[in-house]
């Protein structure tokens, strides 16, 4: 009530990018004060969750986007989620689109925004995990969300994913292959069979050669996929996910429509929050769908997309949902958006 009342509108009078930054930079610094959060933030009893081996302590964790150089992953834990992921992390370093790149639909629990992958590449990023592995506990999961640089071909895309995959392998719990954000150009094309056959091939022969190497079971892999795409479309991709032995889907990213909104605004970018719900429950639906008719064999949903309270994270589990993640929900929602959720 505090955050939502006070500093969220106080947060909320400067630009969107800056206080993103700033408070990123503050709540990687309070370490000193992470027992006192997790004493007061963490819900208390919540259901665990074991997915083709990796062990969730709760179902909610905190989407890619929010912490893409992986700079507050003990935060994360600190409040009460299971899990974070880390990203987009592309192969080398990259400032992403021109500002500004964020934007607030207020009255609407929304935002828009066209990013770009700004994140500081791959090595950089291997050390903040490693960094924040030796201070935690075990317990804590740590998802890694990966996708292209900006000039790479689409041809060649699948090459800087592997880079990503051999550089984080051994600091990643599980790899997400991002091919839905629509403020990268071309990226969604990644998602038609031409390419995407080409990507989960070319990641699954990786994966299997890397656990070979270390004989660990193979890494967990997700595809998280757009949620402006047909039924046809999610049928193809569902079948790709099966036939390369993919673990998962996350569905969804943002959404480039500006469907259920009622500021205008003429921004680029994905919007994500409120207005994406039902566009991302229909995808999770169709995914639900798929996965109680197919012949060949079941993969995990996780579901993300306007979530803000408890009722939102009971939907997307009705809906096949195994695991939920928020991000836009935490930023209006505050600390207390874990608790609030799980409790």
């Amino acid at each position: 009530m505090i955050y939502r009342l006070l500093i969220r509108p106080i947060l909320f009078l400067f630009d969107a990018e800056k206080v993103h930054d700033f408070v990123m930079k503050i709540i990687s610094k309070i370490t000193f004060l992470y027992p006192f959060i997790k004493f007061i933030y963490s819900p208390k009893n919540a259901d665990s969750i074991e997915i083709n081996g990796l062990k969730f302590r709760n179902r909610l964790g905190l989407a890619a986007g929010l912490d893409k150089n992986g700079e507050a992953i003990r935060f994360w834990d600190a409040i009460g989620f299971s899990h974070v992921e880390v990203g987009t992390v592309t192969p080398g370093p990259q400032k992403g689109n021109p500002k500004p790149r964020i934007f607030r639909l207020v009255y609407d629990n929304a935002i828009i925004n066209s990013m770009g992958f700004n994140n500081k590449g791959a090595d950089e990023i291997l050390k903040n995990i490693s960094r924040a592995r030796n201070l935690m506990k075990p317990g804590f999961i740590i998802g890694v969300n990966i996708g292209k640089n900006k000039p790479t071909p689409l041809e060649n895309a699948y090459e800087d994913y592997k880079i990503c995959l051999e550089k984080l392998y051994d600091a990643a719990d599980y790899f997400t292959l991002n091919v839905s954000s629509p403020n990268t150009k071309g990226l969604r094309d990644l998602q038609g069979s031409k390419y995407l056959n080409d990507l989960l091939k070319e990641i699954t022969s990786l994966n299997i050669k890397l656990a070979g190497e270390r004989a660990n079971p193979p890494k967990k892999i997700f595809l998280k996929i757009a949620p402006d795409i047909s039924g046809n479309e999610i049928e193809d991709i569902f079948r790709l996910v099966i036939r390369y032995d993919i673990d998962g889907i996350v569905a969804t990213n943002t959404t480039i429509t500006r469907r259920n909104i009622s500021e205008s605004i003429f921004e680029e970018g994905g919007l994500s929050g409120k207005p994406l719900s039902e566009l991302s429950n229909k995808v999770l639906d169709k995914l639900n769908e798929l996965n109680s008719g197919s012949e060949y064999g079941k993969i995990s949903l996780i579901g993300s997309g306007g979530v803000f309270n408890k009722k939102d994270f009971k939907k997307k589990l009705n809906s096949g949902a195994e695991l939920v993640q928020v991000y836009t929900g935490f930023i209006f929602e505050g600390m207390k958006i874990t608790k609030k959720i799980l409790s």
